[in-house]
């Protein structure tokens, strides 16, 4: 169950700061986050199997970054991958309302989706189960798989030590690994039962790790006001308990 927290016009120096973790099953062959070899102007992971990405940057200063819906999946397999919205925003040259505009329009080609697209200027949200797409206010924000800020435990607690991290400066990225690295089950809030594994089970903390299935990378992403864009990820093996690291950093143009 992944997990995107997203501070957008929240902090004096940095404009931007994402931080994220993608959960996936281990045997999904992934590339970590890196150059795309035919778009040297992009940087981020790679889905091995469908060709897409969960997150990634462009050097003309957009990202994008997608979650799944959690849903009973449907009896026939539509006919594109959800990370496809994220490369196919980076090679745009829209607008992120434009962009996510012309997505919902077809959204019907996509198992469940929630999307975040943005660049200097603009964030944009979609989800195609429910909504349209809208273009965000300044303030902060968190999904995981469900509609954006769905106040799943991760998504509350994620975003209250977001908001803590966000008075520091320079950025705390120490602070933000280990936001992302919280493996503590939630305490469900008075008056809420369990809802399957979403909230009560081995999905439910922030950092996952099963035998099958866990969190494979926690990613940091922050523009600053010169317009820079940086990418701080570290990647894990299967227990979670090792890791490496990467960076890249795109000056502002």
């Amino acid at each position: 169950m992944c997990l995107i927290l997203l501070a957008w016009g929240q902090h004096p120096d940095y404009p931007l700061v994402l931080a994220a973790n993608r959960d996936e099953y281990y045997r999904r062959p992934t590339a970590i986050a890196g150059p795309w070899q035919e778009h040297p102007g992009i940087i981020g992971g790679r889905d091995l199997l469908q060709g897409g990405s969960w997150l990634a940057m462009s050097r003309n200063g957009r990202f994008a970054t997608v979650t799944n819906f959690r849903e009973t999946p449907s009896a026939v397999e539509p006919p594109r991958s959800r990370g496809q919205l994220v490369s196919d925003f980076l090679l745009d040259s829209r607008s992120p309302a434009a962009y996510l505009a012309g997505v919902e329009q077809q959204g019907s080609l996509y198992r469940g989706f929630s999307l975040l697209v943005g660049d200097r200027g603009s964030l944009g949200y979609l989800s195609n189960r429910g909504g349209g797409y809208r273009l965000l206010e300044p303030g902060l924000y968190g999904v995981s798989n469900a509609l954006l800020d769905t106040p799943w435990p991760k998504v509350v607690a994620g975003k209250k030590c977001l908001t803590s991290l966000l008075a520091t400066s320079p950025l705390d990225n120490v602070g933000l690994f280990k936001l992302l690295a919280d493996d503590t089950p939630p305490s469900l809030p008075a008056g809420v039962p369990a809802n399957g594994d979403l909230i009560a089970g081995p999905q439910a903390p922030i950092f996952i790790r099963t035998a099958e299935y866990g969190t494979r990378c926690s990613t940091l992403l922050w523009t600053d006001q010169a317009g820079g864009m940086t990418m701080l990820e570290r990647s894990f093996v299967p227990d979670g308990r090792d890791w490496s690291e990467v960076r890249y950093r795109f000056d502002g143009s």
